[in-house]
């Protein structure tokens, strides 16, 4: 019979706290479809290391691995994935069925990956827990299952798609001895069917069962039986009937959801916790980024207020030129001028002095700024009352003041500041507006 599996000078090693440790060295085997072979050696030994590398769940350092005839090392992650759901079945010692799913939702979980039909897989998975001795038994979750009962569901599970390679690490280990006799025994009956068994134990009244014992001591081979192949039936290729792209996708999604609610069914409080505490996570997050956001923008406007755009022309060289006195610059024309450029928004033409302002018996020293009508757009200051300057031109002696000025001047006498007549040092001035 051609070869199933074939390693060729296969080696492995892992780090160990800065230490290298080889686990296999050089390993040169070959399996034959159909073989029950049985891989036995101390702990430490490599034997399950081995048994990874054969199921494609982990890569050697050197050397090839060849399954069905392709070397593993060519395909792509996607292509190992297919090969493992297929052509390979895993049972381990501690079963690792979902256990809150029923039997006949733990033998289906490969099928659902495999995209086939739900009414197919459900009467497959159906008819090999029926073929393993657990017809009715079918929607009992794994608690109420017997230890040799949840190793007959994983076994199953290991069937559904196929399975030519079934991949058994220490499947009698968690069993007492009458139910692991149970187990070989399937194993050697889906050996005499045509699938191809390999089994990893450190007992050799298990390893006895195999038609084939390969002995590992210190990651190499040091003996081998040879090859026994008794099986008497072809195993039939596997019916890959899938489903359309869109009905494996709402199949799956389905699925899922139903795993989902089950999960969260079966531990209530630690959903609930586990929501509360997202719920107040998310809340979190999303208060500091709107307030930080809020502050961000804020902060942003008030800069704007202040003429982030706002160009500030003064005669000279520089703040201490001493020849500035002589210097006949700045004058409305030039305002005129930079007004007419394209890139200028608006131009204001200002003069400043400090005096003192009068309104009847109270005064105040203010800051004053003989400026142009485009003042107020230039540095972005608003009017809370009254109106800006009508016309340069007309240079009536009107004056803007700001709050702190009104407050200062007329709160004390409970009158309105606009229209009222204010002493700018000497010069009197009418109240046109409050920015």
């Amino acid at each position: 019979m051609s070869n199933i599996i074939e390693l060729k000078g296969i080696s492995r090693t892992y780090g160990n706290g800065g230490q290298a440790l080889t686990v296999l060295k050089n390993i040169n085997l070959t399996i034959a479809a159909g073989e029950m072979v049985a891989i036995i050696g101390a702990s430490g030994s490599g034997k399950s290391t081995l048994m990874n590398i054969m199921g494609c769940l982990d890569v050697p350092d050197s050397g090839d691995y060849y399954i069905g005839g392709q070397n593993a090392a060519q395909l792509s992650p996607d292509e190992l994935a297919r090969v493992r759901r297929e052509h390979i079945g895993f049972i381990f010692q501690r079963y690792h069925l979902m256990p809150d799913l029923s039997a006949l939702g733990n033998v289906e979980i490969p099928a659902i990956y495999a995209n086939t039909e739900r009414d197919k897989r459900r009467l497959r998975a159906a008819a090999l827990l029926g073929r393993l001795g657990l017809e009715g038994r079918e929607h009992h979750k794994p608690g109420e299952l017997s230890g040799g009962q949840q190793q007959r569901v994983s076994i199953a599970r290991s069937l559904i798609n196929g399975g030519e390679i079934i991949l058994a690490d220490e499947p009698t280990g968690a069993l007492d001895s009458q139910s692991g006799q149970e187990v070989l025994a399937i194993l050697s009956e889906l050996n005499q069917r045509g699938h191809t068994v390999v089994m990893v134990t450190h007992d050799m009244k298990v390893a006895q069962h195999a038609q084939r014992i390969i002995e590992l001591r210190d990651g190499e081979i040091i003996a081998d039986s040879g090859s026994k192949i008794t099986a008497t039936q072809t195993l039939p290729p596997p019916n890959r009937t899938r489903q359309s792209r869109w009905q494996s996708m709402l199949d799956r999604t389905r699925e899922s959801l139903q795993m989902a609610l089950k999960a969260m069914n079966a531990h209530r409080l630690r959903t609930t916790l586990t929501m509360t505490g997202i719920i107040f996570g998310i809340a979190a997050v999303v208060t500091v980024v709107a307030l930080g956001e809020g502050a961000k923008q804020k902060t942003l406007e008030n800069i704007k207020d202040l003429g982030t755009n706002v160009v500030s022309i003064y005669p000279g060289r520089d703040f201490f030129d001493d020849s500035i006195e002589g210097i006949r610059t700045l004058v409305p024309a030039d305002a005129e001028a930079l007004a007419k450029q394209g890139f200028v928004d608006s131009v204001s033409p200002e003069v400043s002095a400090s005096d003192n302002i009068r309104f009847l018996g109270k005064s105040a020293t203010a800051s004053i700024n003989g400026v142009g009508r485009d003042h107020f757009r230039v540095n972005g200051i608003q009017l809370l009352e009254g109106t800006t300057f009508r016309d340069d031109r007309t240079a009536l002696q009107e004056v803007i003041i700001d709050e702190n000025a009104r407050k200062a001047l007329f709160d004390a006498a409970g009158l309105q500041a606009l229209g009222q007549i204010v002493f700018l040092g000497s010069v009197p001035a009418r109240v046109v507006g409050i920015a």
